[in-house]
């Protein structure tokens, strides 16, 4: 049998309005709550105040314009190589899942802001878009801005 008598508990009362003595769990100075304290905790998301215009909203609007937000005349096929000539704000590519962007045009209407979304201007950005945004539908909300397919490099 165990014994609880040197160990916190708390006082809980059930529907027949009978007093329990629980243990605390995890205890106060127990492995759980010191891994807990101990572990490195996910770096805070920050969103920065959108520009009037340019909501989800708007983007959407946008996007059903019929504006060209390509930039280019029809779909290519593009290397690792290709993209690195596009990181800059005034022109910025990116591969996710094996599909290039031109994310310029979607640069402000980011929650994150501009500095977020430009980590992965110029490279295949598919990881830190899978561990930032997995639950989001890239191929819907950037399909207007598809340039091409990412492909192997010319060696």
């Amino acid at each position: 049998m165990v014994s609880f008598d040197d160990t916190p508990t708390l006082k809980l009362v059930n529907s027949e309005n009978q007093s329990l003595n629980v243990p605390e769990f995890p205890s106060r100075n127990g492995p759980q709550r010191l891994v807990a304290a101990a572990t490195k905790q996910p770096r805070t998301r920050e969103k920065v105040k959108l520009e009037p215009g340019h909501s989800p909203l708007d983007w959407a609007k946008l996007c059903s314009s019929g504006k060209d937000l390509r930039g280019v005349s029809q779909l290519g096929r593009y290397t690792l190589e290709d993209l690195r000539e596009h990181r800059t704000p005034d022109d910025a590519w990116t591969a996710i899942q094996g599909k290039v962007y031109n994310i310029t045009p979607y640069l402000k209407f980011h929650p994150g802001g501009v500095k977020d979304v430009m980590r992965c201007a110029g490279r295949d950005g598919t990881k830190l878009f899978m561990l930032t945004h997995s639950w989001v539908n890239v191929d819907y909300l950037l399909d207007q801005c598809m340039v091409g397919f990412l492909v192997p490099s010319r060696d």
